[in-house]
């Protein structure tokens, strides 16, 4: 009985440690850059910048989808990069990623923003074929707006 007793309060006081750690981490978010070169470590400069923005900057990014491994990773890249410049910014940087290939609308908003397709070589199957892929961004900021045609791998 006293066994059962003590098996019951320490389930119980590790649910409430998980509860606890799960509503500060609703409320307090950090993270942890180990990488040898600090890849992931924001410069002061810009959280400076980002903690001052008084107007919201939207980031419409245009990225294919399916792509190879070492061009594909730059979307994922892009992607952390501007959720933390969210996180550090209360919100004032938006973004969103859209699929140019997904439907001809899709891709036509982004040769109207000037987003240019490429085409990449891809292997499949034991042979390459060229595939279109859309890899740029427009970043807007009230009346301006600043296209990035191509984001080269490495760069986000």
């Amino acid at each position: 009985m006293i066994r059962t007793a003590k098996i019951s309060t320490t389930i119980l006081i590790v649910v409430l440690i998980v509860v606890v750690v799960n509503i500060l981490s609703e409320n307090y978010n950090f993270r942890i850059d180990l990488t040898e070169d600090k890849e992931y470590t924001l410069s002061n400069a810009t959280r400076n910048i980002l903690k001052e923005l008084d107007m919201p900057v939207t980031v419409t990014a245009y990225f294919s989808e399916d792509l190879p491994p070492n061009v594909g990773n730059i979307s994922g890249n892009l992607k952390d990069m501007l959720i933390e410049y969210s996180n550090r910014s209360d919100g004032m940087v938006v973004y969103k990623f859209v699929n140019p290939n997904e439907n001809d609308e899709s891709e036509q908003e982004a040769v109207n923003e000037g987003i240019q397709p490429l085409m990449i070589n891809v292997r499949e199957k034991d042979q390459i074929k060229q595939q279109k892929a859309y890899l740029g961004a427009v970043i807007s900021m009230g009346n301006e707006k600043e296209i990035i045609p191509f984001i080269q791998p490495g760069s986000a």
